[in-house]
C-alpha cells in the first residue's frame, strides 16, 4: 500500500545482483518504505532471509517484502 503496488519486476542491471543491494534499490525508488524497513521481513522463493544478506538473486527468483502485521 504504501508504494501503491502489489508486484514489481526489478532489472538489476548488472551481472550479479545481491538481496542486500535489491533493498538497496527498492529503499531509493520507493522512500516512503524507510519508516517500516526495519520491521520488514525478507523472503526468497519463500524462505525468510535478512535485508542485508550477501545471497547472490537469479533471475527466477522471487523477492517478498513482507510488511508488518498486526492482530492478536
Amino acid at each position: 500500500e504504501i508504494v501503491g503496488s502489489g508486484a514489481e519486476v526489478f532489472e538489476a542491471g548488472a551481472e550479479t545482483c545481491t538481496v542486500h543491494q535489491l533493498v538497496q534499490a527498492v529503499q531509493s525508488k520507493y522512500p516512503k518504505l524507510e519508516r517500516i524497513m526495519a520491521n520488514l521481513v525478507l523472503a526468497v522463493n519463500l524462505e525468510y532471509t535478512a535485508t542485508d544478506s550477501a545471497k547472490v538473486l537469479k533471475d527466477s527468483d522471487e523477492v517478498a517484502f513482507i510488511p508488518p502485521i498486526s492482530g492478536g
